[in-house]
């Protein structure tokens, strides 16, 4: 018996000792598979050009959702219309050439295609850093990406370092930091690297508005030695004849910009969808020549009656030295349209969708040493008042207004280099960051605007001393990107506080219109913040509860002709019932008594909308498709205690 119990005790031991084994192996795997090089990505947003960047050094993505930024400018979060993406590129990556002895290798990839282990590994885990109003000067920039991978045939790390900033001056492109070091034990020569970006001014103006993939052109300034790109007319593409536009500036200027109103004889909404102007420059070839070359752009396509000289390399396919060809070719000096006039080389139909390829070499780096090459992706667009505003005026100064604004950012982004990206002036601390990081209340006929005040221990990160001098608030009913317009300006000895939070109240608004808030500080010279923490979907200012209801109930517009008269981003479908309780159930049926929607309502307020933009969802039924055209019934349940037997029946017509 005695016996029995002890190999008892024994077998249970065991199996204690055993489980605590299995344990330990499956917890120290975790750690390990978190602490695994892996393949990733990370977004910058804290300028006006949004990107995701990937530590296999691709920008953009292969398949959906497309959870990334593909220099979106400027940019801001995804909603429900996917869409909707002010992108400027399709996909970006890189390409390498290098040579050991009579050997010679190349490498290559774009955002649509994923990396490849038979090419590459990763060396370094994607990293984002977020050093906001440059809390750590010695970083230099507010947000930095970090990111590398090996390239084995060339035998080859390749590290990425991102950054970008928020200040008025220095946030309109991103710098990319490239480092090349030779982990082989002999010589590489030759080596050339080039960064290659396919450009699409813009997806939002293709997919929303009336561009085509094939439509851009680009320019050449010589001052600036840089070729430039833009959004011009579309065609077709076996004629070549510019495609006709009957509405709007479309008989003048076609499809320059993508007008919104161009197809549509009754278009509310006359935004130019792709006003921006695009450059990539290098700003430090540590001392070799730099190539900047025009392609057509191919994506994930295999063949082209391009021009060879216009035929991208394809790695898999091509030789290594057709990598060096492309990479080591001129583009003539020319815009296309002085290409296109002069014959030769440039101004085909083929570039029109370009790929942009900026290179530096050749190099020769001895084993274990680097080679640091510096460039900056640039944008530049007119005033977001004019570009809203539209019309022909406006899209025939994109060519002068969007173009200078590229230029002078261009300059910007040589001298933040030159200088070591040393500011010596910058702007106080940003009052929030990051979008819908302001505190916005709806009150009667305004909206309340709060944000934590600036610390009293506030120091300028280069004067060393608290220069902050005040607020101001911007609004636009318009969009989250704006236009912007000055609605108050806050010294810092007027500052109104309610539990602790600088308080605004914006009064007198138009009810039923969605309004975008963003604020900015400033200091005793007048630098100011950047805006980086407008609210992404509108907020409407409070209309009463209806004290006398079933009385005065309304649907407007009613009946809905096409769209709702509101001009913001979106808006154009927007209905809304008025008269309503504080608390009240909506359902909506047809004419036939079907049930099309129920919304419940419980904000207090005396309105409710059908739908929202920020779950693009108005005028839908309950399985989330658009209603047709007709006369519908709508049935309102007060559910304000004390009143739950009150309930008001109403109709309204929907034209399109």
């Amino acid at each position: 018996m005695r016996k029995e119990r002890i190999a008892k005790r024994e077998g249970f031991s065991k199996g204690v000792i055993s489980l605590f084994i299995i344990f330990n192996l499956i917890f120290f795997t975790g750690i390990l598979k978190s602490q695994e090089i892996q393949w990733g990505k990370e977004s910058l947003t804290r300028g006006k050009v949004w990107v995701t960047l990937h530590n296999a050094f691709r920008l953009g993505e292969v398949d959906l959702p497309w959870t990334y930024y593909t220099l979106d400018y400027p940019g801001y979060s995804h909603g429900a219309d996917p869409s909707d993406r002010p992108a400027y590129i399709i996909s970006g990556g890189y390409m390498i050439y290098g040579e050991r002895g009579a050997d010679n290798y190349a490498y290559s990839i774009l955002g649509v295609f994923y990396p490849s282990s038979q090419y590459v590994y990763p060396t370094r885990n994607a990293q984002l850093i977020k050093n906001y109003n440059l809390l750590n000067p010695n970083l230099k920039a507010e947000e930095i990406f970090l990111g590398g991978h090996h390239v084995k045939d060339l035998d080859v790390d390749v590290n990425l370092k991102g950054m970008v900033w928020s200040f008025p001056k220095y946030d309109d492109f991103v710098i990319l930091e490239v480092s090349i070091k030779n982990t082989g034990s002999t010589l590489l020569e030759n080596m050339h690297f080039g960064i290659r970006l396919g450009v699409w001014i813009t997806q939002r103006g293709d997919w929303i508005g009336p561009g085509s993939d094939f439509d851009d052109k680009y320019g050449w300034d010589k001052a600036h030695n840089c070729f430039y790109f833009y959004d011009d007319r579309s065609f077709n593409w076996e004629t070549e004849e510019p495609v006709q536009f009957n509405f709007g500036p479309g008989p003048t200027t076609g499809d320059i910009g993508d007008p919104a109103d161009i197809t549509d004889p009754g278009a509310k909404n006359h935004e130019i969808m792709s006003p921006g102007y695009m450059t990539l420059i290098c700003l430090d070839s540590a001392g070799a020549n730099v190539y900047q070359n025009i392609l057509q752009y191919l994506g994930q396509g295999v063949s082209s009656d391009a021009p060879r000289e216009d035929i991208p390399p394809r790695l898999g396919t091509d030789p290594p030295s057709r990598f060096l060809e492309v990479m080591t070719h001129q583009q003539p000096r020319l815009s296309w349209d002085e290409a296109r006039a002069r014959g030769g080389e440039g101004g085909n139909k083929y570039e029109r969708s370009p790929e942009f390829v900026v290179s530096c070499g050749p190099h020769d780096i001895a084993p274990n040493d680097s080679v640091k090459l510096v460039y900056a992706i640039v944008l530049g667009e007119m005033d977001r008042h004019r570009i809203v505003e539209g019309g022909v005026e406006n899209i025939q100064r994109l060519a002068t207004d969007s173009k200078n604004s590229l230029l002078k950012n261009v300059e910007a982004a040589r001298e933040l280099y030159s200088n070591g990206y040393y500011i010596a002036d910058p702007p106080p601390m940003t009052p929030t960051d990051g979008e819908n990081t302001l505190v916005l209340t709806p009150v009667g006929g305004g909206i309340k605007i709060q944000w934590p005040p600036i610390p009293d221990t506030y120091v300028d990160p280069v004067k060393g001393v608290n220069d902050f001098a005040g607020y101001k608030v911007y609004r636009s009913s318009y969009f989250c990107a704006g236009p912007w317009d000055l609605v108050a300006r806050i010294p810092k000895d007027s500052v109104s506080l309610e539990n602790g939070l600088v308080t605004y109240t914006d009064e007198g608004l138009s009810l039923g219109v969605g309004y975008y808030y963003t604020v900015t500080s400033y200091d005793e010279n007048g630098n100011e913040s950047g805006k980086v923490n407008p609210n992404r979907f509108p907020v409407y200012p409070l209309r009463a509860p209806n004290e006398n209801f079933p009385k005065n109930v309304y649907v407007v517009p009613n009946p809905f002709r096409q769209h709702s008269g509101l001009l913001g981003v979106g808006e154009e479908l927007r209905m809304e019932f008025i008269g309503l309780p504080a608390k009240c159930t909506i359902k909506i049926y047809t004419l036939a008594g079907e049930l099309v929607r129920t919304i419940h309502h419980d904000d207090g307020s005396g309105s409710e909308s059908w739908g929202s933009i920020e779950k693009l969802d108005y005028q839908t039924n309950r399985w989330m498709l658009y209603v047709s055209p007709g006369v519908y019934i709508f049935h309102v349940q007060n559910e304000v205690p004390g009143h739950e037997d009150e309930y008001y029946i109403g109709k309204f017509a929907i034209i399109k």
